[in-house]
C-alpha cells in the first residue's frame, strides 16, 4: 500500500491570513505565534499518538522476554507522567510488509480525521530484524520481504497527513540481525535489498529518526533496555519532583536520546544514529509553565 498522493494541504497564519504553502484541498490555520515559537505548540487535546511494532519472529528464543520489555515500554508511555495514546492499545507483532504499510495508512487517516490541535506529536517505534532503513518482514507463505523506512515516513508527511504539519514526528527503529548463530539467516540479505538502504536524512522538516542496526542477543536487547531504563528514570524524577518543584522539570526529546546514548555507551554498545529535521523543541511531558 502506498500513501495517497492526491491530498494537498496548506498552512495559513490565522492572525494575518498569510498562506505558507500552495493552497489545496485542506487548509490548516496556525497562528503566527506558533510559527515563531521556539517550541512545538502544546495546546493540544492529546499528548501524542504512539505506534508500537515488534517484528521479530515469534518462534525466536527469548521472545517472551522481549515481549515483556515491549509491554513495559507501552505501560511507561501510557503512564500519567507521559500520557501518550497507544494506537489500537496494543503492540503490533509479526507484520507482513503489506500489514505494516496498511497500519501506517490507518494511523495517518486516524490522525487526519481529528482536529489539527488534537495530537501534539507522533511517536513510531519499530523493533525487528533487517538493516539500516530496511525492516525485514515475513509473508503469509513464510518467505521474506522488506519494508522501507522512507516509505513508512512518507505516510506522515504533510501532503499525506495534513494534521501532522508543524508537528514533531519521531521514529525509533531497531533493525538488526541477532548475534545468535542459530537465529541468523543462512544466506543473508540479497544485494538488491542492500542497494535499497535508505539515506538517514528526512526529506521533510519536523522528523526525527533514531536508529540502531547493531547485532544483539534477543536475551539481552541493550537498545530496548536502555530506552525503557531511561524513560523509567525520567518518570521517577518527574514524579518525585512534581510535588515540590514548580515549574515541573520536563524532558526534551534530544536530551532523552543523549541519556539513552550514555546508557548504551556504558554497556559498550554502538550508539544509534540520530537524524533530525525538527524545527522546534519537543517535550515528552506537558509543561506547567
Amino acid at each position: 500500500m502506498q500513501p495517497a498522493q492526491d491530498q494537498q494541504y496548506s498552512l495559513k497564519h490565522a492572525d494575518d491570513n498569510i498562506t505558507e504553502t500552495t493552497s489545496g484541498k485542506k487548509t490548516i490555520e496556525v497562528s503566527e505565534s506558533t510559527f515563531l515559537s521556539p517550541d512545538y505548540d502544546e495546546n493540544c487535546s492529546t499528548r501524542g499518538l504512539v505506534i508500537l511494532v515488534q517484528n521479530f519472529d515469534p518462534e525466536c528464543p527469548h521472545i517472551e522476554k522481549l515481549n515483556s520489555q515491549c509491554n513495559e515500554l507501552m505501560e511507561l508511555l501510557q503512564s500519567y507522567e507521559y500520557g501518550l495514546e497507544i494506537f489500537g492499545n496494543q503492540i503490533h507483532e509479526n507484520l507482513t510488509k503489506d500489514d505494516l504499510y496498511t497500519l501506517c495508512s490507518s494511523v495517518a487517516k486516524e490522525i487526519d480525521n481529528n482536529e489539527y490541535n488534537y495530537y501534539y506529536c507522533l511517536l513510531f517505534v519499530i523493533l525487528g530484524r533487517g538493516s539500516s532503513g530496511i525492516i525485514k518482514c515475513k509473508t503469509d507463505t513464510g518467505n521474506t520481504e522488506y519494508a522501507e523506512l522512507s516509505k513508512i515516513m512518507e505516510f506522515f508527511q504533510p501532503q499525506n497527513c495534513a494534521a501532522l504539519a508543524l508537528k514533531p514526528k519521531v521514529f525509533i527503529v531497531q533493525t538488526m540481525e541477532p548475534k545468535d548463530p542459530n537465529q541468523a539467516d543462512a544466506f543473508g540479505m540479497s544485494d538488491d535489498v542492500k542497494e535499497r538502504k535508505q539515506q538517514r536524512i528526512p526529506r521533510e522538516s519536523d522528523f526525527l529518526t533514531y536508529t540502531s542496526d547493531e547485532p544483539c542477543y534477543l536475551s539481552d536487547n541493550k537498545f530496548l533496555n536502555s530506552i525503557v531504563k531511561t524513560l523509567d528514570d525520567e518518570q521517577k524524577t518527574w514524579y518525585q519532583q512534581s510535588r515540590s518543584v514548580n515549574p515541573i522539570p520536563v524532558t526534551e526529546i534530544q536530551s532523552l536520546l543523549i541519556k539513552i546514548n550514555r546508557n548504551l555507551k556504558e554497556t559498550n554498545s554502538k550508539v544509534p544514529y540520530t537524524t533530525s529535521s525538527l524545527t522546534r523543541k519537543m517535550y515528552l511531558q506537558k509543561r506547567t509553565f
